[in-house]
Parts: C-alpha cells; sequence; structure tokens
C-alpha cells in the first residue's frame, strides 16, 4: 500500500462508526435469512422445494458478481480504486431492494417464483456493491494488526446488534402495521427496515478514512487467483468464515419453525431465540479482544466452538423450558460471538500475508472471493434449511407435523450448527500460527496498542 493520506491511527469514533456498515448489512441480509423462507412459503405461496432452488440458484449465480467487483477495485476502473464511494453510490438501492423482495405482487405462481428470482438476485448484487468495498476498508484505514482486531470488534458489535434488532423488531412491525395481515404487514415493515439500513450503510462514508492506497495492479484473474489459493491462511479462512454461513443460516431460517413445530411455542418464541442471538453475540464480541490477546487467535476461534457445540447438546436434551432454552441459547451464541471478531481481523491479516509470500498484492480480488465464498455458503446453508423442510415432509398451516418433519427440523437447527463447529476447529488448526504471522506482517512503525 503506497501513498498514505495520513499516517494517524483510526480514533474510537472512527473505529465505533465503521461498526454502523455492518450493522446495517447484516440487518438487511440477516431480515432475509431470518423471514424470507417462512414468507415466501407461508405468506407468497411458494413451494418449500422451489424456495430450496431459488436460495442455491440465485445465491450462486449472484456470487459471481463478487470477483467482478474484485477486479474492478484491484484494477481501479472505478472510483480511482477508492471504496468509500461505493457506499455513497449503492447503501440506498440495496435498501430499497430488501424491501422489494417482502413486496407480494399479484401474480400468478409463475409470476410470484419471477417476481422472487429477480428482486433477490438484485438485492444479492448490491448487497456486493456495498459489502465487499466496505470488507476491505480495514486495510486502507489502518496496517496496524491491534486497530484491526479493534474495526472488527466493532464490527461485529455491530453485526449482533442487527441480530438482535432482526429478532426483536420485525415481527412486532408486521404485527402492528399489518393488524394480523402478513400480506400487509411485511412489506410495510420491510420498508422501514430497508430505509433505516440504506442510511446506516451510509455512515461509513461519511465517518472513515481511507489513508493507504489500495495498489493498482494489471494482473491477469488467474494471477490473482492463483496467488489466492498458494495463500495457505487466507484458504483457511475463508473457509471456516463460509461455515460459520451455514450455522447462521441454520439459526436464522429454522427458528420459527422450530419454535411452533418442536417446542409447540408461539412464533414470537423463535423471534426471541433470534435477539438473544444477537444480543449474546454483542456480549461475546466485547470478550473476544481479551481471549485473543491472551491464548492468540486460533484457540479464541477453538475454544468457543467447542463450548458451543457443547451448549447446542444441553439444549437439544434439555427440559422444554422458556427460561431454560432462552439461557442455553443464549449462551451458545456467546461463545460464537466471540469468535467474529478474529475471523475478520484474520481476513484482513491473511491478505497481507498472502502478499508477503506471493509478492502478488490482490486485495480487492481476495476479499470479493471471500465474500462470494460466504455467499455460496449462505446459498447452500438457506438451500439446505429449505430442502430440510422438504426432505421432512413439512406441511405449511398443518394442524400438527408429523414426528419425521419435527425430527428433520430439529436436525437443522441444532445438528446442523454442531457439525460447523466441530468441522471449524479441525480446519482453523491448519492455520499459520501467531508468531508466524507476526514474523511476516511487521508494522511500518513499532506503536502502542490501543484498545477498543
Amino acid at each position: 500500500m503506497n501513498g498514505t493520506t495520513n499516517n494517524q491511527r483510526p480514533a474510537l469514533w472512527e473505529r465505533m462508526s465503521f461498526g454502523f456498515g455492518d450493522l446495517a448489512g447484516n440487518a438487511l441480509f440477516g431480515i432475509t435469512g431470518a423471514y424470507l423462507i417462512y414468507y415466501y412459503t407461508n405468506v407468497y405461496g411458494i413451494s418449500a422445494s422451489s424456495v430450496a432452488l431459488l436460495m442455491l440458484l440465485a445465491r450462486v449465480v449472484d456470487s459471481v458478481v463478487d470477483p467482478v467487483i474484485g477486479y474492478l477495485i484491484d484494477h481501479r476502473i472505478l472510483f480511482g480504486g477508492r471504496v468509500r464511494p461505493y457506499l455513497k453510490w449503492f447503501s440506498l438501492p440495496l435498501g430499497f431492494l430488501t424491501f422489494c423482495c417482502f413486496l407480494p405482487l399479484p401474480l400468478g405462481a409463475g409470476g410470484r417464483l419471477a417476481w422472487a428470482y429477480a428482486t433477490y438476485l438484485v438485492m444479492g448484487v448490491l448487497f456486493s456493491l456495498v459489502i465487499v468495498p466496505y470488507g476491505l476498508l480495514p486495510n486502507v484505514m489502518t496496517r496496524n494488526r491491534e486497530d484491526r482486531l479493534s474495526l472488527s470488534t466493532f464490527r461485529m458489535m455491530g453485526a449482533t446488534l442487527a441480530t438482535f434488532l432482526v429478532g426483536s423488531s420485525i415481527l412486532p412491525m408486521v404485527h402492528l402495521f399489518g393488524g394480523g395481515n402478513e400480506k400487509l404487514g411485511y412489506p410495510l415493515a420491510m420498508a422501514v427496515a430497508g430505509a433505516v439500513g440504506g442510511g446506516l450503510a451510509l455512515i461509513p462514508f461519511f465517518t472513515c478514512r481511507e489513508r493507504y492506497d489500495l495498489e493498482a495492479n494489471d494482473s491477469p484473474i488467474r494471477v490473482l487467483l492463483g496467488s489466492l489459493f498458494r495463500n495457505r491462511a487466507w484458504v483457511i479462512v475463508t473457509i471456516v468464515l463460509s461455515l460459520f454461513y451455514i450455522n447462521l443460516t441454520a439459526f436464522y431460517g429454522l427458528s420459527l419453525y422450530y419454535a411452533t413445530e418442536v417446542l409447540h411455542r408461539p412464533q414470537y418464541f423463535g423471534g426471541l431465540l433470534i435477539s438473544m442471538m444477537g444480543a449474546s453475540k454483542v456480549l461475546g464480541v466485547t470478550c473476544s479482544p481479551w481471549l485473543a490477546r491472551r491464548v492468540g487467535q486460533k484457540l479464541t476461534i477453538v475454544l468457543p466452538y467447542i463450548l458451543s457445540a457443547v451448549g447446542l447438546a444441553l439444549f437439544a436434551y434439555g427440559p422444554n423450558n422458556a427460561i431454560y432454552l432462552v439461557a442455553v441459547f443464549g449462551m451458545i451464541c456467546f461463545f460464537q460471538g466471540m469468535t467474529l471478531p478474529v475471523f475478520y481481523a484474520m481476513v484482513a491479516d491473511s491478505i497481507d500475508y498472502g502478499t508477503a509470500v506471493t509478492g502478488v498484492r490482490a486485495s480487492g480480488m481476495a476479499y470479493s472471493v471471500n465474500s462470494f465464498a460466504g455467499k455460496v455458503a449462505w446459498a447452500v446453508g438457506g438451500s439446505l434449511s429449505a430442502a430440510i423442510l422438504d426432505w421432512g415432509g413439512y406441511v405449511p398451516h398443518a394442524a400438527a407435523q408429523t414426528h419425521t418433519a419435527r425430527a428433520f427440523i430439529t436436525f437443522g437447527f441444532l445438528g446442523v450448527p454442531a457439525c460447523v463447529a466441530l468441522l471449524s476447529v479441525l480446519i482453523i488448526l491448519l492455520y499459520p500460527s501467531e508468531a508466524e504471522m507476526t514474523r511476516i506482517l511487521q508494522p511500518e512503525t513499532l506503536v502502542e496498542p490501543q484498545s477498543i
């Protein structure tokens, strides 16, 4: 990175404002993860099998956009290689398309499915145009690893706060605006959520500073991609972070079904679990830097993931008591929240690590392909959640679901996250050691670490 604009490190207020980007991004994308499957199947009348295919195909096709955006950034084709202007031009359209995903146009079965594909696809493209440049901001704001961990911490505070808000406010708004009519309540609630989310995504454009220029890179895509796949640190963190999205889609996509069909509780209990997920992850995120400084980044992923898997077993085999379930689910999400700042600090570090070990700078491509992998994982997770409903024989509005349907919902909601946690532990052990990362990623200037 050549040509600094200001060699000062980001101030506390700047690092805090950076978190608003993922508050908006996670809220808007989280809304589609938490409520879109339910909206499509139970409100808009699309079959679960069609939704499963939609979630997979639309998201995978849309994800091809991410490497294109990385190419634009690396080759300085748009905005002179700057990343903040992307937030300026695409944040509000992202909010609007999120609303459109929940707009129930009076169409036939084929028209409804076509509208779902079109809006979900365009929403994903706009999400990429916001989140890929946003994810590169730490690389242009600072080179200091402590600062990057701090930025990731505030980013994850925003993301987990978004999860809490998605769980605690969306369904009440749907019921308030719709008066029991979900076809009216959902679009009105999403109009509010889209406007607020689009506005919040603009905040980092106004408050964050690009202190370092991303170097222009005229290398062809095959060279850029080749350097990425020779970058062991980047490959590992990309795989593990992608697995996290599968975990997230399981919680988001099946919480309402698990609450109503397995626990036989009101729908709002599923929203309560999502709210608890957000609140607990905020606490986990705040504790993450403390643990990372004491045991290192790798163990800050390994230990919490093992504890979260234990918590999932306690949740599955414990009593159907509301206080117990909320408390245990909160504990699970607290431990998972501890991993989040480390994941995103690792992404930023792995990009510079790759430059050092391969001699090729591919910052835009590295983050965009990382985002691509995450969105494919989100697609797989969303499709898997819908497919699990179909495989189990779920029947919308049935008085009671079969034992098989309830078993499939339970596996999707609890078994899939448990498998993700244990697999992630095995993979992250292959990440370079703390000593190796520190040796290769020498900061330009020795500086004292700042607190979050």
